[in-house]
């Protein structure tokens, strides 16, 4: 199952990571997840999240463990040794890193995942629904605006809720 449920009326809850926020990153390599991404984790003791670079942008990835678990069984769906799944178990699944959540909401960002994104002092934390992305913050601004770019005049189908036809 994925996500978690709220006990009694087994309704299950899955992270929905949203916004964008700039922080600072100490010398450290320490960043403060913003309170709407800490809200989206569970309060047992499991405040934590996995974090690993970008297998398509220079930025990382970070998720809870509930996605982090979808991702890694989605690679293992794939051929055993084939190109694909030694290449996304590699860069997805090998790379992560969990990382639990400090007294103050920080996460600790490994000095090499620091240097893949260039990150300096200030780290730019964008929601991606069950994910969340951590950029430098100038190289952020570029991918937004050619995103946006994109985006433009593009249309959208919306799912429909589980159990409505």
């Amino acid at each position: 199952m994925d996500g978690r449920s709220n006990g009694s009326w087994g309704v299950i809850f899955m992270a929905l990571f949203t916004g964008t926020y700039v922080n600072k990153v100490d010398k450290k390599g320490r960043v403060s997840l913003p309170a709407d991404f800490r809200a989206e984790l569970p309060e047992d003791g499991q405040r934590l999240v996995y974090v690993y670079r970008s297998p398509k942008d220079l930025a990382l990835e970070a998720c809870d463990k509930a996605f982090m678990q979808r991702l890694a069984d989605s690679v293992e769906e794939l051929a055993m040794f084939s190109d694909d799944e030694n290449d996304l178990s590699a860069t997805i699944v090998g790379d992560a890193r969990r990382q639990q959540l400090d007294e103050t909401g920080r996460i600790s960002l490994p000095p090499e995942f620091i240097a893949y994104a260039d990150i300096g002092e200030r780290a730019t934390l964008v929601g991606r629904g069950s994910r969340f992305q951590i950029w430098q913050p100038e190289r952020f601004e570029d991918h937004a605006r050619t995103a946006r770019e994109r985006a433009r005049g593009r249309t959208l189908k919306l799912r429909r809720p589980e159990g409505m036809s």
